[in-house]
């Protein structure tokens, strides 16, 4: 762009002269007479300057651009200075193809001319890519649109929303265009098979039910070539699979402006025994919609999301008493819930938070009715409501670290199961088996103190590796509990652990826990082993 670069200054003489040169003094060879002192520059009057050619910035702002360099006894100078705020207005405003040359002109009544000139694109190219459409990268880049004066905050929000995944990068090369005041855009991508899955193996288990789970998932992120997202997954119980067998599908619609819409499908079949001779049948159907919209970012530290979301849930659950299906007691529901979540995340060099509250409802004739909820649950109301919240943060302590959680939830009553806060498992307090205690309001805490990492990734190929102690804990309490019902529960439990994360697609997670006190299924000062082996692609 070395033209664009170039700068005229020629300044005529017939009125006002720019620019006065001495008269020239001969030389005496013989006498060795000295060259007389230049002459001072010329000074003049600037009242005004004449933009031509602006299109884009306002003319307040170039007001305030000039407006220092206007006056009596002015000089060659103050218009070079005139021209660098002026360019500078326009830089500063995110016009960066945008100079400000100062043509041949004579100098008349005060009054001197800028000229700006504003590169629009001449040619937008996309190259490299293999697995996205290059039309749909066009479309969804407008502020590089050809004929366009480019605007780059734009041109940054829209560079940054193509590499939200980490299976494309897009970067902007310009040059000069083919016509003066031009510029050609090439936007080179990187992209790579937008196809991921992983399989997980773990130890988790609830009560009456054997260990171990496997999860397999695999995700395609550009169905269309309108990159729409699909991804299935499946959990089972490998021992006996009629203990634990879920499939689930989600498919996200991205929107306007970073929005997105998800919908997604569970099938849950499970025959769990729940008391010495019986057997709860925990089957159901779940379906829902989700809507996702950013909100306006509170500078680079804090970005914010509103999401608001419907669910149908068919809940197919009964009661057996041993082998006798004929006395089965069905506890079947089918409702339909509404949420409302607000969630943020925070920066703060290298400390980072992220929190989230939701509140969920039901309202009383949409779906069920009392006496749907009372089946489920004593004293239970169709009518329900209950806040959930969770905050986490992660505060770095020179090369160590301290991870804090805490989530809880209040509720407006009694509630049935499948909306009970739980506690107890690998992601909650450990120690304790997974969902081994149910409230309707409750509190959960986490504390871990972690290690630096134990190898240096660039030279061991292991990725990080670091050690952690933590301490966990829970209450909760059940409203209007039955004569023979627990009403509170108190979970606490500390341990030690291991994390390898990064190892050419494996992550390991490995927890020693000891419980602090007794549940049903769970004595004081036993201990208890979580372990997660999982490999992504």
């Amino acid at each position: 762009m070395q033209w664009l670069m170039k700068r005229w200054l020629i300044l005529g003489l017939s009125v006002l002269p720019l620019t006065a040169l001495a008269d020239a003094q001969p030389a005496d060879a013989g006498a060795g007479v000295a060259a007389a002192e230049p002459a001072p520059a010329a000074t003049f009057s600037i009242l005004e300057y004449q933009i031509v050619g602006n299109t884009v910035l306002s003319n307040l702002a170039i007001e305030q651009a000039v407006y220092p360099h206007l006056g009596e006894k002015k000089s060659v100078t103050d218009v070079e200075q005139a021209r660098q705020a002026l360019e500078k207005a326009y830089h500063d405003a995110g016009y960066l193809t945008v100079l400000v040359d100062i043509p041949e002109q004579e100098v008349k009544s005060g009054l001197v001319r800028l000229k700006v000139t504003e590169a629009t694109v001449d040619r937008l190219k996309v190259s490299g890519s293999r697995y996205y459409s290059l039309g749909w990268i066009r479309q969804h880049t407008p502020a590089l649109a050809e004929g366009s004066v480019p605007y780059f905050p734009d041109v940054q929000k829209q560079l940054t929303d193509l590499a939200r995944t980490p299976d494309r990068q897009v970067v902007p090369v310009l040059r000069a265009g083919r016509a003066p005041g031009t510029v050609e855009v090439d936007l080179q991508v990187k992209d790579k098979l937008p196809l991921h899955g992983s399989l997980e193996a773990n130890n988790r288990y609830g009560a009456n039910t054997t260990p171990g789970r496997l999860v397999g998932t695999l995700r395609y992120d550009n169905l269309w070539q309108r990159q729409h997202s699909l991804s299935l997954s499946y959990q089972v119980a490998p021992e006996k699979p009629q203990e634990s067998n879920v499939l689930s599908a989600t498919y996200v619609i991205p929107g306007a402006d970073g929005q997105a819409y998800a919908l997604y499908a569970v099938r849950s079949r499970s025959n769990v025994a729940a008391v010495s001779g019986f057997t709860s049948l925990g089957m159901g159907n779940f379906y829902g919609l989700r809507w996702i919209t950013p909100l306006r970012s509170r500078g680079e530290r804090y970005n914010h999301t509103l999401s608001l979301g419907v669910d149908y849930k068919n809940s197919l659950e009964s009661v057996l008493g041993g082998a006798d299906t004929a006395n089965a007691i069905n506890t079947s529901i089918t409702y339909v819930p509404y949420m409302i979540q607000y969630a943020g995340t925070l920066r703060e060099g290298k400390a980072l938070t992220q929190f989230d509250i939701a509140a969920n409802f039901h309202l009383r004739g949409s779906r069920n009715n009392d006496q749907d909820f009372a089946n489920k649950r004593y004293l239970a109301s169709a009518n329900y409501f209950y806040l959930r919240g969770d905050v986490q943060h992660t505060q770095p302590l020179g090369q160590w670290s301290v991870y804090t959680k805490m989530s809880g939830q209040v509720a407006s009553g009694p509630l049935i199961s499948n909306e009970q806060f739980s506690a107890g498992g690998a992601d909650s307090v450990r120690g304790y088996l997974e969902a081994e205690a149910l409230g309707d309001d409750g509190v959960q805490g986490t504390l871990e103190l972690h290690t630096p990492s134990l190898f240096n990734p660039a030279t061991s190929g292991l990725g990080q590796v670091y050690a952690l102690a933590f301490m966990d804990g829970a209450w909760l309490s059940v409203m209007s509990p039955l004569p023979s019902q627990q009403s509170v529960f108190l979970l606490s439990s500390a341990g030690l652990g291991l994390r390898v994360q990064g190892f050419k697609g494996f992550q390991f997670g490995l927890d020693w826990a000891r419980p602090f006190k007794s549940l049903t299924y769970t004595q004081a000062d036993s201990s208890r082993i979580h372990a997660r082996l999982l490999y992504e692609f």
